[in-house]
């Protein structure tokens, strides 16, 4: 086989061309202008020696797979292809690995996927060159009219069409390579093909520690500087760090509570600085096996805080924002289009062991969008309604929703009230709504 196969050849070609055209065009200026501010802040320190850590590691990886005859120098071009599309693009997307509690184990399975196995085969055989070199441009455009068309539900007839047409197009690439596979087996049934399979998912399997270790690098890091501003003093700030290092280690989660917890409380003594994580180590025990409460008290806040899950709202941690004040909050959802879409987001309040209020807030940043907010909102409140007290919403409470008037009603020893605040002077005339369950 050749170094490189036709759609390669292509896509390298294409990317020669705009590189060309961007360099050469007096219309390009500004685009070069960017790039090279791209560039510059690319090549810093901080990301050139995770970068040099990174390839080190990778030559380490590919020496040992060498060494027990899993690699061979016809895989340096899958190598160098795989450091780009998967080693490079990984490690900027740390932050968003960080809040994937399942990344590492979809890493793994996704290599063992047939949909992995089907990709791979399907990519053996390609086109005559002149058909490639017509396909790519028209893949990548209708692929980005894809992604434009997902951001806005108006256009959902077209990424229909557009949907349909790269379907047709996997079907058409599906059957050139059955007849390639039954004409021309050849060509896949060889020692190099079988190293171009299993060569990626193996370098993907043997990154995933190094993926670990920047994680948890990364973690401490910011941390341990956030410390700089929670803890004045620089013995107990030395401490905590050294303290976190050993008690806390790899849990990554139950770190980052810590870090929020100590920003929120006085370090001023050895004994705040032990508690800090006594403290931890207590709410991670109750959060674990919460205890029942009566539902005339209220709810257990570490059930409460996942009532709306299904919704996509869970409540993060629930830890005290004030002395006896305890609090737990969800990232806000946005749910509409426009510049500033409106959102939603769910909260927890009471004490250490009982949940006293279940809040649903919407924020409305455009006043012509009330008819869609106030559907999202009754729809997320009958959820929690029934999640909370087994109940469905009454339809007295449906109908102040849907009009979003104020309104409150107690029932099952409970207050449920929907309350509306106007913004003064807001351009849209944006408002807030509050839906609240409540122990009386």
């Amino acid at each position: 086989m050749d170094i490189f196969n036709n759609r390669e050849i292509a896509i390298g070609f294409w990317l020669l061309a705009i590189s060309a055209y961007v360099l050469l065009s007096p219309k390009m200026v500004e685009v070069r202008s960017s790039f090279r501010h791209l560039l510059s802040a690319f090549f810093v320190k901080q990301i050139m020696s995770v970068l040099g850590l990174m390839v080190a590691y990778m030559m380490f990886v590919v020496y040992f797979l060498f060494e027990i005859d899993l690699w061979n120098t016809q895989q340096i071009k899958n190598t160098i292809f795989w450091c780009v599309s998967v080693g490079f693009i990984s490690l900027f997307k740390i932050e968003s690995i960080k809040k994937d509690n399942s990344f590492f184990k979809h890493s793994v399975l996704d290599n063992l996927k047939l949909l992995a196995i089907l990709q791979f085969v399907v990519g053996v055989y390609t086109f005559p060159i002149w058909i490639e070199i017509l396909f790519v441009p028209v893949l990548v455009f209708i692929g980005a009219l894809t992604v434009i068309a997902e951001t806005d539900k108006k256009y959902h007839q077209v990424k229909t069409l557009l949907e349909y047409c790269l379907s047709v197009f996997g079907t058409i690439l599906i059957v050139y390579t059955l007849y390639m596979l039954a004409t021309n087996f050849g060509e896949f049934g060889n020692e190099n093909t079988a190293y171009d399979f299993f060569v990626p998912p193996l370098l993907t399997l043997f990154y995933l520690p190094f993926v670990f270790f920047i994680l948890v690098y990364s973690t401490y890091e910011q941390v341990f500087v956030r410390l700089e501003f929670s803890i004045k003093d620089k013995l107990f700030r030395n401490l905590a760090k050294v303290y976190a290092l050993i008690l806390l280690n790899f849990r990554m989660s139950l770190l980052d509570r810590w870090s929020c917890h100590v920003a929120r409380i006085k370090v001023e003594s050895h004994a705040d600085l032990v508690e800090s994580f006594r403290h931890m180590f207590k709410v991670r025990r109750a959060e674990s096996s919460p205890k029942d409460v009566p539902i005339e008290l209220g709810w257990s806040p570490y059930r409460a805080k996942k009532f709306l899950s299904c919704e996509g709202l869970s409540a993060g941690f629930y830890n005290n924002l004030f002395e006896e004040e305890w609090f737990a909050s969800s990232p806000m959802e946005e749910f509409s289009d426009g510049v500033f879409p409106d959102n939603i987001a769910y909260y927890v309040e009471g004490s250490e062991k009982i949940a006293k209020v279940l809040k649903l807030k919407v924020n409305v940043n455009d006043a012509a969008r009330t008819h869609q907010a106030c559907e999202k909102l009754e729809s997320i409140a009958e959820v929690l309604s029934v999640s909370s007290l087994g109940l469905s919403l009454s339809e007295e409470m449906k109908s102040a929703i849907s009009c979003c008037h104020p309104y409150a009603e107690e029932m099952e020893g409970k207050e449920i009230a929907l309350i509306l605040e106007n913004w003064p002077n807001h351009k849209f005339n944006g408002f807030e709504l509050k839906f609240m369950i409540s122990s009386i």
